[in-house]
């Protein structure tokens, strides 16, 4: 006699969306290497990356192996955790300035970013809110303004930092869950009437942000000033032709384009690897996306498709800005590429993300 499949059955966990995740993570190594092996931090950001992934992986299997379930539980705690660390970064003593922005936590020769951490917490509270309201989210009082109320508080601290590009990313985020949860299309879009106006005037009322935009409507013309970096990045995809200079054959990093192991790690790998580097690059990344879409279509369970959903929202939103910001498309914001840039705190969080992608898609194979 068959075994009938439950709820709390587990299958084989996804190969393909664990293979994605080790070739980007893998990739960027490499790349992180070749962007930083021939300056005077030698070997030093290859090696803190490689702590990082390898904490990383421990919390992917750790994520991977608790029923997503769980985490439905712990999204008002883990909200408040996360809130209370972004709140840290303003006090004085406490959080650490880079680049004119506190936004991290720094303690034993590391740097914490809890904004990071807070992307995967509103996607776990708003799937988890949005599930339990299913049939009231027609309702603007309860299907809207709680959740408005909610980013709102986010927005004020995260732009007391300042961090413009994650604030953006947290708020588009917000409307595409609430959409996907069932609400109204148009309780979503009266509020941009206000919403709007005010992200206007965020960027307006800070003179370095419309440096940014200057830039980014004709980068050349700034070239020597805020378009420096933009120029620099389009550069070296323009001399990286079909298959590249090389693997450490970068002209560019070599003190030419700022950031070019975080932010701006894809042109060099524009420049190395080639349109075909850039290619499959991209096909891999498309690949993991795809996998951790699969796993929210085939969910049974409401919160388990809606975080899935939101997480593979979260991350492909940040692939897209990136990718866009060296291009040109967008104005600069400052985020990493997922899994490829430099940094221990947005590695950590997608690793965990991905963990958690895995247990979704592992339960709702073997339901099926």
């Amino acid at each position: 006699m068959a075994k009938e499949n439950t709820p709390t059955s587990r299958g084989e966990y996804d190969r393909w969306l664990l293979f994605t995740t080790f070739a980007l993570v893998g990739l960027g190594l490499l790349m992180i290497f070749s962007a930083t092996v021939q300056s005077s931090s030698g070997l030093f950001y290859l090696k803190r990356q490689i702590l990082f992934m390898i904490t990383g992986t421990g919390l992917m299997v750790l994520a991977s192996k608790m029923p997503y379930r769980c985490w439905k539980k712990l999204a008002i705690p883990f909200m408040a955790i996360s809130l209370i660390a972004v709140a840290l970064t303003l006090v004085p003593g406490v959080g650490h300035r880079i680049n004119g922005a506190t936004r991290w936590i720094r303690f034993g020769g590391f740097s914490l970013q809890p904004t990071e951490f807070l992307k995967i917490t509103l996607v776990i509270l708003l799937a988890a809110s949005l599930s339990k309201k299913q049939e009231k989210m027609r309702w603007f009082k309860i299907g809207i303004l709680p959740h408005l109320i909610i980013i709102g508080i986010i927005s004020i601290m995260v732009n007391s930092q300042p961090d413009f590009g994650t604030l953006m990313i947290l708020i588009l985020v917000t409307w595409i869950m609430l959409l996907i949860g069932g609400a109204r299309l148009w309780h979503l879009f009266s509020p941009l009437v206000i919403v709007v106006p005010l992200l206007i005037y965020v960027v307006m009322v800070q003179p370095y942000r419309m440096n940014r935009i200057r830039a980014f409507i004709d980068p050349w013309a700034v070239e020597q000033d805020s378009g420096y970096q933009v120029t620099r990045s389009l550069m070296a995809y323009g001399s990286g032709g079909i298959t590249g200079k090389g693997l450490s054959n970068s002209q560019l990093k070599l003190k030419h384009l700022p950031e070019c192991h975080t932010d701006f790690i894809f042109p060099i790998l524009g420049e190395e690897l080639g349109l075909l580097g850039v290619l499959s690059a991209l096909g891999l990344y498309i690949l993991l996306l795809s996998r951790g879409f699969l796993a929210a279509m085939r969910c049974t369970d409401t919160f388990g498709t809606l975080l899935a959903m939101g997480l593979c929202v979260i991350i492909g939103i940040q692939i897209i800005v990136n990718l866009a910001v060296t291009m040109g498309i967008l104005p600069p914001t400052g985020l990493t590429l997922p899994l490829m840039s430099y940094g221990g705190s947005s590695l950590l969080c997608t690793m965990l993300a991905i963990g958690i992608l895995l247990n979704v898609a592992r339960e709702a194979h073997h339901v099926r």
